[in-house]
């Protein structure tokens, strides 16, 4: 009796003593700061000045003080434009008027607007390219944007004798008016590419048989690190008119520049 119990002990010391306890589980790493740099890029178009037709005739001198009626029958006016062209003589110091009766009548042939083709903008080279800039500008050199040419005709025609006195016609486009820029932006931006399989590595090393696989071996794991790679961002306009309805909220001023710049070549004594 007193051997069974002293082979009992060691068998269960001996258990005990082949036991072992496993490893501690492993930590997903810290992830590295991400670098992020945003960088702007700049297209310019060429630009046209106004086509401008404007001739007058001696028949008639137009004189200061002198009655005006506008007519807007043979054209889309807005009420807006109308006040400004009336406006545009009075500067001139003639006196426009609803009446029958007024010594003249300028009649506005043609207010149009009309999309044309597209203008082209092209990618301007910063004074200190970065290292970048080859790059996107062998990916984005070009940017097209929506074009409205703007057309404006009037006539002054002396109202007792019906004799034309003067006459004139002008036109502009909507990238020749605004003149402006375009400024686009985007971003170089870091990202991990294999962050899914670090934290699958780490779950895996920290299942119960790894972790005792790895108590038993008693060998360090290393563990992958994150790998990054540099992605770039699509651009974002920031400054500019180029989509269809930028482009027409131009519209009433570019009528009302063209209407200014003829009305300016009457010659009033």
């Amino acid at each position: 009796m007193r051997f069974l119990v002293v082979l009992v002990f060691i068998l269960f010391s001996s258990g005990c003593a082949v036991t072992r306890m496993p490893a501690e589980p492993l930590a997903v790493p810290v992830k590295p700061l991400l670098k992020s740099q945003t960088y702007q890029l700049e297209y310019q178009a060429q630009h046209n000045s106004p086509k401008v037709k404007s001739v007058q005739l001696p028949a008639h001198k137009v004189k200061r003080n002198q009655t005006v009626k506008i007519i807007t029958d043979k054209a889309s006016v807005t009420d807006t434009l109308l006040a400004q062209i009336s406006q545009a003589l009075n500067d001139k110091q003639l006196k426009v008027t609803s009446s029958h009766n007024s010594d003249y009548t300028l009649a506005i042939h043609q207010a149009d607007l009309a999309f044309i083709e597209d203008t082209k903008y092209t990618l301007k080279q910063p004074e200190q390219p970065y290292p970048l800039f080859g790059k996107v500008a062998r990916q984005f050199p070009t940017q097209q944007c929506a074009t409205i040419l703007a057309e404006v005709s009037m006539r002054l025609t002396h109202k007792a004798s019906g004799d034309v006195v003067w006459f004139a016609k002008s036109s502009l486009d909507s990238s020749s008016f605004h003149r402006e820029p375009l400024i686009y932006s985007f971003s170089e931006e870091q990202k991990i590419t294999n962050e899914l399989e670090v934290v699958a590595f780490v779950h895996q090393q920290n299942t119960e048989q790894a972790r005792l696989a790895r108590a038993k071996s008693n060998t360090p794991v290393a563990i992958p690190e994150y790998q990054t790679m540099s992605q770039l961002s699509t651009l974002t306009k920031l400054h500019g008119p180029c989509s269809r309805t930028e482009v027409s909220a131009l519209t009433p001023m570019m009528q009302f520049y063209l209407s200014s710049i003829l009305i300016d070549k009457i010659k009033v004594l």
